[in-house]
């Protein structure tokens, strides 16, 4: 095998697998518990009991995970050319780099290399270990059918929290204009008030800013009101995105075998819905 069509081969094996192709889909198993091994990891090792009684098996899981991510990155980095996207030498292996998966790849590493080799010990690190998280979304078909319909939906998406933002403004610029005379510790000032705003308009009320005056009281109950109905519409929409793209996956043959949702039949005699899987033929 030459190194071009070892590098395709090897290309295919690193992106989530197509349709019969066994290598690809035992590396993204790996790969995939690899990851989850590495948040497990990170997420008990801050537990002082456990990380004082299992710091060895921790330390070692921690460094495998690493010494995986650090093989996987240059070996992505070395293929990507077989994409035609990226066919050049440094042009292309560049204009990859960039690309968000591969942000997110390198961001899982970058804070194991920034702590043990050079010494940078900051606390903003430990946020980027959070990008390991994210490097399950290549491998994940369900968590692409949200980005994908989060991006079809993004201009109504944008309209719906631009009018939240408005009602926010609205609502936290009243708020303190009736209860600053009265509270002016508590609402100080309009950005202040503004967390009382989004924990109203969101209807969760944590019961840290709370009116006192009778105009206050009747602007948070109608708030609150005005919120159930405003953070209904993102839903909605991304529901009805879900609908149209699944749809639109049937129609193009992209969903097939038993994901595929079955056709319905209306029973000429009872009028009775039935699944296409449900009929059956009398011989």
């Amino acid at each position: 095998m030459d190194t071009s069509a070892f590098r395709m081969r090897l290309y295919q094996i690193l992106e989530p697998a197509k349709p019969g192709d066994s290598a690809s889909y035992l590396f993204d198993a790996f790969i995939t518990v690899v990851i989850l091994i590495s948040i497990v990891v990170m997420i008990l090792g801050t537990v002082p009991q456990l990380q004082d009684n299992y710091h060895i098996l921790f330390s070692i899981l921690f460094f495998f995970s690493m010494t995986v991510f650090s093989i996987e990155y240059p070996l992505r980095l070395w293929s990507c050319t077989a994409d035609p996207r990226y066919t050049s030498t440094v042009a292309g292996r560049l204009k990859w780099a960039v690309t968000p998966f591969a942000i997110i790849d390198l961001l899982a590493v970058l804070p194991f290399y920034l702590e043990v080799i050079v010494g940078i010990n900051l606390t903003g690190l430990v946020v980027l270990r959070v990008f390991r998280l994210f490097k399950l979304v290549r491998y994940s078909e369900s968590i692409n059918l949200i980005i994908r319909v989060i991006k079809s939906q993004r201009n109504t998406l944008f309209t719906a929290y631009a009018v939240l933002f408005i009602a926010l403004i609205a609502s936290s610029t009243l708020m303190f204009e009736i209860e600053h005379p009265v509270q002016p510790d508590l609402f100080s000032s309009i950005p202040a008030t503004m967390w009382w705003g989004i924990v109203t308009l969101t209807t969760v009320g944590y019961g840290d800013m709370v009116p006192v005056t009778p105009a206050g009281k009747v602007l948070g109950g109608a708030i609150t009101l005005i919120g159930i109905g405003i953070f209904a519409l993102p839903a909605g929409l991304l529901a009805s995105g879900f609908t149209a793209e699944l749809k639109r996956q049937v129609a193009e043959g992209e969903v097939t075998g038993p994901d595929r949702p079955s056709a319905v039949y209306l029973c000429p005699h009872c009028r009775k819905e039935i699944l296409e899987n449900e009929l059956w033929r009398r011989d």
